[in-house]
């Protein structure tokens, strides 16, 4: 972890931010991460008696703080096909209780997701116009306009858990090559299981959206709050309806083959901020209460 103490009068003299140095809050800004890896999320977190919010940009994007029992907290998620070329500039924007703003800068190193190339999948002849691109392209839009969405309410608390207790096999982030032999990126993890299996939720959270699309079949997207979104997909049955509050281990539909899939499966998928991450790893991550 790496742990930052800044005030307005060190910002103004180091930074030359700020031209006004009557008050001098301390301010805490802390990452859990050394570096984040393609695909993965790191957690940022911000306190002191004087802060009422902020905000980081960096990968060109925004990441806003929301409260804590302790303070404010970012999950910062890197995109999983983010270029490794170089550290990126990282701004921390904080927000005080007297109006005024303390911003200050550092960098953001990215590794790599150390993602595998799959062996091919074959299709049945019924769905092989399922690997269309424009079919491909729309259901991306669709799905990253809904996890594009910020919900400030935190629904879940502790960590997230598996949706079913299984092996898995195609793993996040893969590069797996089709009957025509173009390439797709998996933007979630595969669970083996057979047809008709429960699922539960991971956490607890607000459905969004409970329908058929084209490549993921019937399926499930759960908002999480804080632009967390898990995702249950290939369903046979779906037992909730947009609008519903579901609790965490809740049974919300049965496994099946639905969709661009090649045979019974889960598919299952973490969003964060608009972006796919690794389901497995976020489970990992120590999230804030």
């Amino acid at each position: 972890m790496r742990r930052v103490i800044v005030s307005v009068l060190a910002v103004t003299l180091f930074l030359g931010i700020l031209s006004r140095t009557t008050a001098q809050p301390q301010v805490t800004v802390a990452t859990q991460f050394d570096f984040i890896r393609q695909g993965h999320v790191g957690v940022v977190t911000l306190s002191g008696a004087d802060v009422a919010g902020g905000i980081i940009l960096t990968l060109d994007r925004a990441y806003p703080f929301f409260p804590t029992s302790t303070g404010f907290a970012a999950l910062l998620a890197v995109p999983l096909d983010q270029k490794l070329s170089k550290e990126y500039p990282m701004t921390v924007t904080v927000y005080l209780t007297n109006g005024e703003t303390i911003t200050s800068e550092s960098l953001l190193r990215v590794e790599s997701g150390e993602y595998i190339s799959e062996k091919s999948f074959v299709l049945p002849k019924d769905k092989v116009y399922l690997l269309d691109l424009g079919i491909q392209t729309n259901e991306d839009y669709r799905l990253r306009s809904i996890y594009g969405m910020i919900t400030a309410e935190k629904f879940w608390e502790g960590r997230f858990n598996v949706p079913l207790s299984t092996t898995t096999t195609s793993p996040f982030g893969s590069v797996r090559t089709f009957n025509d032999g173009t390439a797709r990126r998996h933007t979630g993890v595969d669970f083996r299981v057979g047809a008709g299996v429960p699922i539960a939720t991971a956490a607890s959270g607000r459905v969004v959206f409970a329908r058929a699309l084209d490549i993921h079949g019937n399926s499930i997207i759960i908002d999480h709050g804080w632009g967390v979104f898990s995702s249950y997909s290939h369903l046979s049955e779906m037992y909730v309806v947009p609008g519903q509050i579901v609790l965490q281990g809740e049974m919300i539909g049965l496994t099946g083959n639905t969709g661009r899939s090649t045979g019974a499966h889960l598919h299952w998928e973490i969003a964060v901020n608009g972006l796919w991450v690794s389901p497995l790893d976020f489970l990992q991550v120590t999230l804030p209460n």
